[in-house]
Protein backbone atom coordinates (compact mmCIF):
# COMPACT_ATOMS: atom_id res chain seq x y z
CA UNK A 1 0.00 0.00 0.00
CA UNK A 2 1.09 3.37 -0.73
CA UNK A 3 2.17 5.74 2.26
CA UNK A 4 1.50 8.57 0.69
CA UNK A 5 -1.43 10.55 -1.56
CA UNK A 6 1.11 11.43 -4.76
CA UNK A 7 -0.40 10.28 -8.43
CA UNK A 8 0.93 6.90 -9.33
CA UNK A 9 3.85 6.81 -11.99
CA UNK A 10 1.05 5.12 -14.38
CA UNK A 11 -2.79 5.39 -15.04
CA UNK A 12 -2.79 1.82 -16.46
CA UNK A 13 -2.25 -0.91 -13.76
CA UNK A 14 -0.08 -4.22 -14.93
CA UNK A 15 -2.41 -6.78 -16.05
CA UNK A 16 0.37 -9.16 -13.93
CA UNK A 17 -1.49 -8.18 -10.42
CA UNK A 18 -4.31 -8.15 -8.94
CA UNK A 19 -7.91 -6.93 -10.30
CA UNK A 20 -8.52 -3.38 -11.36
CA UNK A 21 -10.26 -1.57 -8.30
CA UNK A 22 -11.80 2.00 -7.76
CA UNK A 23 -10.97 3.26 -4.61
CA UNK A 24 -13.95 4.26 -2.34
CA UNK A 25 -12.57 7.19 -0.73
CA UNK A 26 -10.74 9.31 -3.57
CA UNK A 27 -12.64 7.29 -6.46
CA UNK A 28 -8.78 6.67 -7.88
CA UNK A 29 -8.34 3.59 -9.61
CA UNK A 30 -5.44 1.28 -8.50
CA UNK A 31 -4.43 -2.42 -8.37
CA UNK A 32 -1.97 -4.40 -6.46
CA UNK A 33 -1.29 -7.16 -3.88
CA UNK A 34 -2.65 -7.70 -1.36
CA UNK A 35 -5.99 -8.80 -3.30
CA UNK A 36 -8.27 -7.88 -0.21
CA UNK A 37 -6.57 -4.34 0.22
CA UNK A 38 -9.49 -1.71 0.09
CA UNK A 39 -7.70 1.86 -0.78
CA UNK A 40 -4.84 3.24 -2.72
CA UNK A 41 -3.32 4.39 0.06
CA UNK A 42 -2.79 4.41 4.08
CA UNK A 43 -4.29 8.44 3.86
CA UNK A 44 -7.52 6.56 2.50
CA UNK A 45 -7.08 3.45 4.76
CA UNK A 46 -7.49 5.52 8.03
CA UNK A 47 -10.18 8.02 5.90
CA UNK A 48 -12.28 5.12 5.64
CA UNK A 49 -11.61 3.67 8.64
CA UNK A 50 -12.64 6.62 10.03
CA UNK A 51 -16.22 6.68 7.93
CA UNK A 52 -16.80 3.02 8.81
CA UNK A 53 -17.52 4.13 12.58
CA UNK A 54 -20.67 4.96 14.09
CA UNK A 55 -21.49 8.07 15.54
CA UNK A 56 -23.70 6.62 17.91
CA UNK A 57 -24.50 3.21 18.97
CA UNK A 58 -28.50 3.06 18.36
CA UNK A 59 -30.19 1.90 21.15
CA UNK A 60 -32.70 -1.76 20.67
CA UNK A 61 -35.22 -3.28 21.86
CA UNK A 62 -34.55 -4.03 25.40
CA UNK A 63 -31.15 -3.63 25.79
CA UNK A 64 -29.70 0.30 26.85
CA UNK A 65 -26.34 0.44 27.27
CA UNK A 66 -25.33 2.56 30.59
CA UNK A 67 -28.72 2.39 32.30
CA UNK A 68 -31.74 0.37 33.21
CA UNK A 69 -33.78 -0.92 30.19
CA UNK A 70 -36.95 -0.39 31.57
CA UNK A 71 -37.55 3.19 30.36
CA UNK A 72 -41.05 2.42 28.59
CA UNK A 73 -43.63 0.66 31.25
CA UNK A 74 -46.69 -0.94 28.93
CA UNK A 75 -48.52 -0.88 31.97
CA UNK A 76 -48.83 3.39 31.79
CA UNK A 77 -51.70 4.34 30.08
CA UNK A 78 -51.57 7.93 30.70
CA UNK A 79 -48.03 8.26 29.16
CA UNK A 80 -48.98 6.24 26.18
CA UNK A 81 -52.10 8.58 25.58
CA UNK A 82 -50.25 11.07 25.86
CA UNK A 83 -47.74 10.12 23.18
CA UNK A 84 -50.67 8.84 20.76
CA UNK A 85 -51.92 12.60 21.24
CA UNK A 86 -48.53 14.41 20.77
CA UNK A 87 -48.16 12.39 17.14
CA UNK A 88 -51.66 12.73 16.20
CA UNK A 89 -51.53 16.04 16.43
CA UNK A 90 -48.63 16.70 14.94
CA UNK A 91 -49.51 14.41 11.74
CA UNK A 92 -52.89 16.56 11.90
CA UNK A 93 -50.91 19.45 11.68
CA UNK A 94 -49.26 18.74 8.84
CA UNK A 95 -52.46 17.73 6.53
CA UNK A 96 -54.25 20.61 7.59
CA UNK A 97 -51.00 22.47 6.06
CA UNK A 98 -50.97 20.24 2.79
CA UNK A 99 -54.49 21.20 2.49
CA UNK A 100 -53.97 24.94 3.18
CA UNK A 101 -51.45 24.80 0.36
CA UNK A 102 -53.42 23.11 -1.90
CA UNK A 103 -56.94 23.39 -1.37
CA UNK A 104 -58.07 20.72 -4.15
CA UNK A 105 -55.49 18.13 -2.48
CA UNK A 106 -57.40 14.53 -1.64
CA UNK A 107 -58.89 15.02 0.97
CA UNK A 108 -58.11 11.34 3.86
CA UNK A 109 -60.60 10.41 6.27
CA UNK A 110 -59.35 8.23 9.42
CA UNK A 111 -60.50 7.52 13.13
CA UNK A 112 -64.12 6.42 14.57
CA UNK A 113 -67.07 8.27 13.15
CA UNK A 114 -66.64 9.27 10.27
CA UNK A 115 -69.16 10.63 8.39
CA UNK A 116 -70.25 11.85 4.45
CA UNK A 117 -73.38 13.06 3.90
CA UNK A 118 -75.55 15.48 1.78
CA UNK A 119 -77.07 18.36 3.55
CA UNK A 120 -79.07 20.90 0.98
CA UNK A 121 -77.48 19.61 -1.76
CA UNK A 122 -74.17 20.72 -0.64
CA UNK A 123 -71.78 17.88 0.68
CA UNK A 124 -70.81 17.39 3.73
CA UNK A 125 -67.47 15.69 5.06
CA UNK A 126 -66.49 15.09 8.85
CA UNK A 127 -63.28 13.03 9.99
CA UNK A 128 -63.39 10.50 12.19
CA UNK A 129 -61.63 10.93 15.99
CA UNK A 130 -58.56 9.11 16.30
CA UNK A 131 -56.81 10.49 19.81
CA UNK A 132 -58.42 12.43 22.68
CA UNK A 133 -59.10 15.43 22.79
CA UNK A 134 -59.29 15.67 18.99
CA UNK A 135 -60.80 18.54 16.91
CA UNK A 136 -62.90 16.98 14.57
CA UNK A 137 -63.30 18.86 11.28
CA UNK A 138 -65.89 19.20 9.00
CA UNK A 139 -65.60 20.38 5.52
CA UNK A 140 -68.66 21.74 3.22
CA UNK A 141 -68.43 21.38 -0.50
CA UNK A 142 -71.26 22.92 -3.10
CA UNK A 143 -71.54 21.56 -6.50
CA UNK A 144 -68.83 22.66 -8.90
CA UNK A 145 -66.77 24.22 -5.81
CA UNK A 146 -63.42 25.49 -6.67
CA UNK A 147 -62.22 23.85 -3.62
CA UNK A 148 -63.51 20.32 -4.46
CA UNK A 149 -61.03 17.48 -3.68
CA UNK A 150 -59.86 15.33 -6.53
CA UNK A 151 -60.40 12.79 -4.55
CA UNK A 152 -61.65 11.28 -1.11
CA UNK A 153 -59.93 8.92 0.80
CA UNK A 154 -61.54 6.34 3.65
CA UNK A 155 -58.26 5.08 5.35
CA UNK A 156 -59.73 2.26 8.04
CA UNK A 157 -61.89 4.14 9.35
CA UNK A 158 -65.85 3.59 10.78
CA UNK A 159 -68.52 5.56 10.47
CA UNK A 160 -70.93 6.22 7.91
CA UNK A 161 -71.35 7.30 3.41
CA UNK A 162 -74.69 7.82 2.50
CA UNK A 163 -76.07 6.94 -1.09
CA UNK A 164 -76.82 10.66 -1.54
CA UNK A 165 -74.04 11.35 -1.13
CA UNK A 166 -72.02 8.64 -3.11
CA UNK A 167 -74.50 10.00 -6.01
CA UNK A 168 -73.46 13.51 -5.31
CA UNK A 169 -69.92 12.44 -5.39
CA UNK A 170 -70.57 10.57 -9.08
CA UNK A 171 -72.19 13.79 -10.58
CA UNK A 172 -69.21 15.72 -9.60
CA UNK A 173 -66.33 12.96 -10.95
CA UNK A 174 -65.09 12.53 -7.36
CA UNK A 175 -63.53 9.09 -6.59
CA UNK A 176 -63.82 7.84 -3.00
CA UNK A 177 -61.36 5.05 -1.99
CA UNK A 178 -61.29 2.80 0.56
CA UNK A 179 -57.78 1.29 2.17
CA UNK A 180 -57.69 -0.93 5.07
CA UNK A 181 -55.05 -0.61 7.87
CA UNK A 182 -52.04 -2.55 5.75
CA UNK A 183 -52.49 0.03 2.21
CA UNK A 184 -54.89 -2.21 0.11
CA UNK A 185 -57.60 -0.91 -1.43
CA UNK A 186 -60.59 -2.26 -0.54
CA UNK A 187 -62.74 -0.49 -2.67
CA UNK A 188 -63.40 2.22 -4.95
CA UNK A 189 -66.38 4.60 -6.40
CA UNK A 190 -66.41 6.96 -9.18
CA UNK A 191 -69.10 8.11 -11.34
CA UNK A 192 -69.13 8.07 -15.11
CA UNK A 193 -66.89 5.30 -15.65
CA UNK A 194 -67.49 3.07 -18.21
CA UNK A 195 -69.55 5.82 -20.62
CA UNK A 196 -66.88 6.03 -23.05
CA UNK A 197 -65.71 2.59 -23.67
CA UNK A 198 -63.26 2.47 -26.38
CA UNK A 199 -64.18 -1.27 -28.06
CA UNK A 200 -61.65 -0.29 -30.66
CA UNK A 201 -58.60 -0.34 -28.12
CA UNK A 202 -60.07 -3.01 -25.98
CA UNK A 203 -60.39 -5.92 -29.12
CA UNK A 204 -56.65 -5.03 -30.21
CA UNK A 205 -55.68 -5.03 -26.46
CA UNK A 206 -57.21 -8.65 -26.26
CA UNK A 207 -55.53 -9.62 -29.96
CA UNK A 208 -51.98 -8.69 -29.26
CA UNK A 209 -49.62 -10.75 -30.90
CA UNK A 210 -46.46 -11.72 -28.56
CA UNK A 211 -44.19 -9.36 -30.61
CA UNK A 212 -46.47 -6.59 -30.26
CA UNK A 213 -46.81 -6.85 -26.58
CA UNK A 214 -42.90 -7.45 -26.07
CA UNK A 215 -42.45 -4.16 -27.96
CA UNK A 216 -45.10 -2.17 -25.58
CA UNK A 217 -43.48 -4.19 -22.20
CA UNK A 218 -40.28 -2.76 -23.09
CA UNK A 219 -41.45 0.82 -23.31
CA UNK A 220 -43.45 0.17 -19.86
CA UNK A 221 -39.90 -1.02 -18.01
CA UNK A 222 -38.05 1.34 -19.76
CA UNK A 223 -39.82 4.67 -18.45
CA UNK A 224 -39.67 2.64 -15.31
CA UNK A 225 -35.81 2.01 -15.48
CA UNK A 226 -35.52 5.88 -16.40
CA UNK A 227 -37.33 6.72 -13.60
CA UNK A 228 -35.24 4.90 -11.00
CA UNK A 229 -32.46 6.22 -12.45
CA UNK A 230 -33.37 9.74 -11.71
CA UNK A 231 -33.98 8.80 -8.28
CA UNK A 232 -31.08 7.12 -7.63
CA UNK A 233 -28.88 10.57 -8.86
CA UNK A 234 -31.19 12.15 -5.91
CA UNK A 235 -30.53 9.56 -3.01
CA UNK A 236 -26.76 9.55 -3.49
CA UNK A 237 -24.66 11.72 -5.60
CA UNK A 238 -21.58 10.13 -5.17
CA UNK A 239 -19.73 6.93 -6.08
CA UNK A 240 -22.53 4.10 -4.74
CA UNK A 241 -25.00 6.76 -6.68
CA UNK A 242 -23.07 6.55 -9.94
CA UNK A 243 -22.75 2.81 -9.71
CA UNK A 244 -26.49 1.94 -9.08
CA UNK A 245 -27.30 4.28 -12.28
CA UNK A 246 -24.63 2.46 -14.35
CA UNK A 247 -26.59 -0.91 -13.43
CA UNK A 248 -29.69 1.02 -14.50
CA UNK A 249 -28.84 2.21 -17.45
CA UNK A 250 -26.84 -1.68 -18.49
CA UNK A 251 -30.35 -3.30 -17.82
CA UNK A 252 -32.32 -1.09 -20.02
CA UNK A 253 -29.57 -1.54 -22.35
CA UNK A 254 -30.36 -4.80 -22.18
CA UNK A 255 -34.62 -4.20 -23.01
CA UNK A 256 -33.28 -3.47 -26.70
CA UNK A 257 -31.93 -7.38 -26.84
CA UNK A 258 -35.29 -8.84 -25.23
CA UNK A 259 -37.48 -11.14 -27.01
CA UNK A 260 -39.78 -12.53 -24.31
CA UNK A 261 -41.85 -11.04 -21.65
CA UNK A 262 -39.55 -13.23 -19.14
CA UNK A 263 -36.49 -11.56 -20.32
CA UNK A 264 -37.92 -8.10 -19.99
CA UNK A 265 -38.84 -9.32 -16.14
CA UNK A 266 -35.59 -10.54 -15.56
CA UNK A 267 -34.10 -7.08 -16.51
CA UNK A 268 -36.44 -5.32 -14.18
CA UNK A 269 -35.43 -7.49 -11.27
CA UNK A 270 -32.02 -7.14 -11.46
CA UNK A 271 -32.45 -3.46 -11.85
CA UNK A 272 -34.75 -3.11 -8.97
CA UNK A 273 -32.34 -5.54 -6.44
CA UNK A 274 -29.79 -2.47 -7.50
CA UNK A 275 -32.00 0.14 -7.35
CA UNK A 276 -33.61 -0.58 -3.44
CA UNK A 277 -29.91 -1.60 -2.62
CA UNK A 278 -29.22 2.03 -2.70
CA UNK A 279 -32.16 2.94 -0.65
CA UNK A 280 -30.39 0.57 2.31
CA UNK A 281 -28.11 3.49 2.52
CA UNK A 282 -31.42 6.01 3.52
CA UNK A 283 -31.77 7.66 7.10
CA UNK A 284 -35.00 7.97 8.89
CA UNK A 285 -34.44 10.36 11.57
CA UNK A 286 -36.28 9.27 14.93
CA UNK A 287 -37.53 10.95 18.62
CA UNK A 288 -37.88 9.69 21.80
CA UNK A 289 -35.59 6.77 21.27
CA UNK A 290 -34.38 7.31 24.89
CA UNK A 291 -37.56 6.38 25.74
CA UNK A 292 -39.17 3.86 23.17
CA UNK A 293 -35.85 2.36 20.85
CA UNK A 294 -36.74 0.83 17.38
CA UNK A 295 -34.99 -1.52 16.10
CA UNK A 296 -31.88 -1.32 14.56
CA UNK A 297 -33.07 -2.11 11.04
CA UNK A 298 -35.65 0.86 11.22
CA UNK A 299 -32.72 3.52 11.38
CA UNK A 300 -32.30 3.07 7.20
CA UNK A 301 -34.98 1.91 4.83
CA UNK A 302 -34.05 -1.42 3.94
CA UNK A 303 -34.47 -3.34 0.88
CA UNK A 304 -37.76 -3.69 -0.22
CA UNK A 305 -40.02 -6.78 0.87
CA UNK A 306 -41.42 -8.18 3.62
CA UNK A 307 -40.13 -10.95 6.41
CA UNK A 308 -43.64 -12.21 5.88
CA UNK A 309 -43.84 -14.04 2.67
CA UNK A 310 -43.07 -13.40 -0.65
CA UNK A 311 -45.65 -10.22 -1.03
CA UNK A 312 -44.80 -6.75 -0.69
CA UNK A 313 -47.60 -5.82 0.77
CA UNK A 314 -47.17 -7.25 3.84
CA UNK A 315 -44.60 -4.56 5.19
CA UNK A 316 -42.60 -5.18 8.13
CA UNK A 317 -40.48 -1.60 7.36
CA UNK A 318 -42.48 1.85 7.79
CA UNK A 319 -41.11 2.99 4.85
CA UNK A 320 -42.11 0.31 2.97
CA UNK A 321 -45.74 0.42 4.59
CA UNK A 322 -45.58 4.30 3.74
CA UNK A 323 -44.77 2.91 -0.04
CA UNK A 324 -47.41 0.62 0.02
CA UNK A 325 -49.76 3.50 0.79
CA UNK A 326 -48.47 5.50 -2.03
CA UNK A 327 -48.83 2.28 -4.48
CA UNK A 328 -52.31 1.90 -3.38
CA UNK A 329 -53.22 5.25 -4.41
CA UNK A 330 -51.42 5.54 -7.73
CA UNK A 331 -53.10 2.10 -8.58
CA UNK A 332 -56.84 3.84 -7.85
CA UNK A 333 -55.90 6.46 -10.12
CA UNK A 334 -54.82 4.23 -13.07
CA UNK A 335 -57.90 2.25 -12.30
CA UNK A 336 -60.50 4.80 -12.59
CA UNK A 337 -58.41 6.36 -15.57
CA UNK A 338 -58.41 2.92 -17.42
CA UNK A 339 -62.27 2.57 -16.67
CA UNK A 340 -63.10 5.80 -18.07
CA UNK A 341 -60.73 4.65 -21.19
CA UNK A 342 -62.86 1.63 -21.69
CA UNK A 343 -60.19 -0.17 -20.98
CA UNK A 344 -60.35 -4.30 -19.57
CA UNK A 345 -58.95 -4.27 -16.45
CA UNK A 346 -57.53 -7.67 -16.22
CA UNK A 347 -55.96 -7.59 -19.95
CA UNK A 348 -52.19 -7.19 -18.55
CA UNK A 349 -49.29 -7.41 -20.60
CA UNK A 350 -46.27 -7.74 -17.98
CA UNK A 351 -48.29 -9.29 -15.18
CA UNK A 352 -50.22 -12.70 -15.43
CA UNK A 353 -53.80 -12.63 -15.93
CA UNK A 354 -55.80 -13.67 -12.94
CA UNK A 355 -59.61 -13.65 -11.99
CA UNK A 356 -59.59 -10.06 -9.78
CA UNK A 357 -56.51 -9.54 -10.67
CA UNK A 358 -56.17 -6.07 -12.49
CA UNK A 359 -53.43 -7.08 -14.39
CA UNK A 360 -53.51 -3.98 -17.12
CA UNK A 361 -53.26 -1.43 -14.05
CA UNK A 362 -50.56 -3.46 -12.47
CA UNK A 363 -48.84 -2.99 -15.87
CA UNK A 364 -49.13 0.70 -16.49
CA UNK A 365 -48.52 1.29 -12.50
CA UNK A 366 -44.43 0.59 -13.72
CA UNK A 367 -43.57 3.86 -15.07
CA UNK A 368 -45.28 5.92 -12.58
CA UNK A 369 -43.80 4.10 -9.43
CA UNK A 370 -40.86 6.13 -9.44
CA UNK A 371 -42.83 9.58 -8.94
CA UNK A 372 -44.26 7.83 -6.16
CA UNK A 373 -40.86 6.81 -4.64
CA UNK A 374 -39.76 10.81 -5.20
CA UNK A 375 -42.42 11.64 -3.04
CA UNK A 376 -42.22 9.20 -0.34
CA UNK A 377 -37.84 10.03 -0.21
CA UNK A 378 -39.10 13.36 0.10
CA UNK A 379 -41.39 12.69 3.10
CA UNK A 380 -38.88 10.79 5.42
CA UNK A 381 -36.72 13.46 4.40
CA UNK A 382 -38.98 16.00 5.71
CA UNK A 383 -40.16 14.57 9.04
CA UNK A 384 -38.80 13.08 12.52
CA UNK A 385 -40.72 9.71 13.12
CA UNK A 386 -41.57 8.25 16.63
CA UNK A 387 -41.87 4.83 17.66
CA UNK A 388 -45.56 5.41 18.35
CA UNK A 389 -46.14 6.83 14.78
CA UNK A 390 -45.95 2.97 13.77
CA UNK A 391 -47.91 -0.04 14.93
CA UNK A 392 -46.58 -3.54 14.72
CA UNK A 393 -49.53 -6.34 14.45
CA UNK A 394 -48.87 -9.91 15.83
CA UNK A 395 -48.05 -11.08 12.50
CA UNK A 396 -45.32 -8.54 12.24
CA UNK A 397 -46.92 -6.36 10.04
CA UNK A 398 -46.38 -2.87 10.39
CA UNK A 399 -49.19 -0.33 10.32
CA UNK A 400 -49.71 3.79 10.40
CA UNK A 401 -51.01 5.93 12.53
CA UNK A 402 -54.19 6.88 11.43
CA UNK A 403 -53.16 10.70 11.27
CA UNK A 404 -49.69 9.52 9.80
CA UNK A 405 -51.89 7.34 7.10
CA UNK A 406 -53.62 10.62 6.08
CA UNK A 407 -50.62 12.59 5.88
CA UNK A 408 -49.14 9.67 3.14
CA UNK A 409 -52.55 9.63 1.25
CA UNK A 410 -52.46 13.41 1.01
CA UNK A 411 -48.93 13.01 -1.21
CA UNK A 412 -50.23 14.06 -4.47
CA UNK A 413 -49.71 12.80 -8.05
CA UNK A 414 -51.70 15.15 -10.53
CA UNK A 415 -54.41 12.99 -12.70
CA UNK A 416 -52.99 15.04 -15.29
CA UNK A 417 -50.00 12.69 -15.19
CA UNK A 418 -52.04 9.38 -14.78
CA UNK A 419 -54.11 10.43 -17.88
CA UNK A 420 -51.19 11.58 -20.08
CA UNK A 421 -50.18 7.88 -19.24
CA UNK A 422 -52.90 6.31 -20.53
CA UNK A 423 -53.07 8.45 -23.52
CA UNK A 424 -50.02 7.66 -24.27
CA UNK A 425 -50.67 4.06 -23.96
CA UNK A 426 -53.38 4.07 -26.31
CA UNK A 427 -51.38 5.84 -29.05
CA UNK A 428 -48.81 2.99 -28.56
CA UNK A 429 -51.47 0.07 -28.86
CA UNK A 430 -52.75 2.30 -31.87
CA UNK A 431 -49.88 2.25 -33.44
CA UNK A 432 -48.52 -1.12 -32.90
CA UNK A 433 -51.48 -2.49 -34.15
CA UNK A 434 -51.75 -0.09 -37.83
CA UNK A 435 -48.10 -1.57 -37.93
CA UNK A 436 -48.91 -5.27 -38.18
CA UNK A 437 -51.46 -4.83 -40.01
CA UNK A 438 -49.67 -2.67 -42.80
CA UNK A 439 -46.68 -5.82 -42.72
CA UNK A 440 -49.16 -8.53 -42.71
CA UNK A 441 -50.57 -6.47 -46.29
CA UNK A 442 -46.71 -6.66 -47.24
Amino acid sequence: MRHTDDPVSSSFPSRGGSGYRICPVCSRGFAGKPAKQRTCSTKCSKEWARSQKPKFKPPRFDVIEGRLPAIYDSDNLDWQDSSWRERGEYWDSVVKATRETDRSAPLSIAGHGALVRVDGNMLVVRDGFTHHPHRRVEWRFHPRDAALPERIVLLSCDGAISVPALTWLARQRVPVLLLDARGNITATFSGDVGGNIDLEARAKLHKLDTARAVEIAKNLIAAKLAGQARVAQSLSDGFDGVIVVGKIRREKQALVLATTIEDIRLAEARAAVAYFRLWTKLPMRWKGLSARPVAAEWLHVGMRGSAIGNSNRNATHPAHAMLNYGYAILQSQISIACARAGLDLTAGILHAQRPGRPALTLDLMEGLRPLVDEKIVAFLRSHVFARVDFLIGDDGVVRLHPQLARAVAMLRMGNDVVEQSISGFLGELRQQNDSHLIDNRH
